[in-house]
């Protein structure tokens, strides 16, 4: 993980889903086949499912013994509102003292491998910074990273960690990215190339718009999320890059999901890519991308399709 000494698999298992579209039964069938195709590397955060992905996640922990939580980089994050207090949310050092001390409990193990700040925050991010610092010292956390921020709230936060409070810096932030939503490399992954800071991909298939689904002329399933006006907008306007996509996986003898995965294994900047599945097969379709190896034509077919650093059906950012 970048300037991490740890390492982690290409793969990393997002708990997003567990305890919400994926049941208890169906997320412990996720982790142990994780386990057994070589993942060693869990994301979760307090808010998943209101603190249930964690949950079940420790009781899966508690079950295996000390060698399971042994083997595996466990992530989680801090910032979302947890409760009714005023000061239940955000980067204070109280609140990340204390969300700390709740995931501990929730996910029954002592330490923290990666403890990530889900959101920029109003707080100064020294006191953010002081407050990892010390969760480091105590052994409760080893390592920090943060998700969704911009390039300047992370240029902002290493610097002033390494050069100015001797502490440690963040080694990885989360960020939406995918083969259609690309603006992470205009400065992001510059900045974490020239600082040894390491993107671990959300949403790598774009929100479902690279699930496969979706192709002209077949009709739109009425799905909860298809009944979204702006994602049916978005897809709508963006279909001609979908099925582009879509072909090009199809000469490969790919699905379009094994082409959006391998584009991200690819890259230098990206430690991990956070697959959040609600089913074996979408599991699957991330495992069987690991082997497919782009070559130098196929890069350059999937660049003149969407141009490195654009994001034709992303919006929001």
């Amino acid at each position: 993980m970048g300037r991490a000494g740890v390492k982690v698999s290409p793969i990393c298992l997002g708990n997003m889903n567990f305890g919400g579209s994926a049941d208890e039964a169906t997320s412990r069938s996720l982790m142990e086949k994780s386990v057994g195709a070589g993942i060693n590397f869990f994301d979760t955060a307090n808010v998943y499912q209101k603190t249930v992905s964690e949950q079940i996640l420790g009781r899966w922990l508690k079950d295996g013994g000390p060698s399971r939580r042994d083997r595996l980089v466990l992530a989680t994050k801090v910032y979302g509102k947890v409760g009714e207090d005023l000061n239940d949310r955000g980067l204070s050092r109280r609140h990340i003292v204390r969300a700390c001390e709740d995931s501990l409990k929730r996910l029954q193990t002592d330490r923290i491998d990666l403890y990530q700040c889900h959101h920029w925050d109003h707080v100064r991010i020294e006191e953010t910074i002081r407050a990892m610092d010390d969760l480091v010292r105590a052994g409760k956390v080893l390592y920090w990273g943060t998700s969704n921020f911009k390039a300047w709230h992370l240029t902002e936060a290493t610097l002033l960690a390494e050069r100015v409070l001797n502490a440690p810096v963040p080694v990885t932030e989360q960020c939406p990215y995918s083969l259609t939503n690309r603006h992470v490399e205009n400065e992001l992954a510059p900045f974490c190339m020239k600082y040894g800071v390491r993107m671990l991909p959300w949403s790598p298939l774009n929100g479902g718009r690279l699930s496969g689904l979706y192709r002209k002329g077949k009709p739109i399933e009425n799905t909860p999320r298809n009944q979204s006006e702006g994602f049916r907008k978005t897809l709508e306007k963006n279909m001609d890059v979908i099925e582009a996509l879509t072909k090009l996986a199809e000469e490969q003898g790919r699905t379009l999901p094994q082409l959006a995965y391998a584009f991200l294994y690819a890259q230098p900047h990206v430690a991990s890519v956070i697959v959040g599945p609600r089913t074996m097969e979408h599991l699957d379709e991330a495992i069987k991308a690991l082997d497919f190896k782009l070559d130098d034509a196929t890069v350059k077919k999937i660049n003149e399709i969407v141009p490195p650093g654009t994001s034709p059906d992303y919006v929001g950012w």
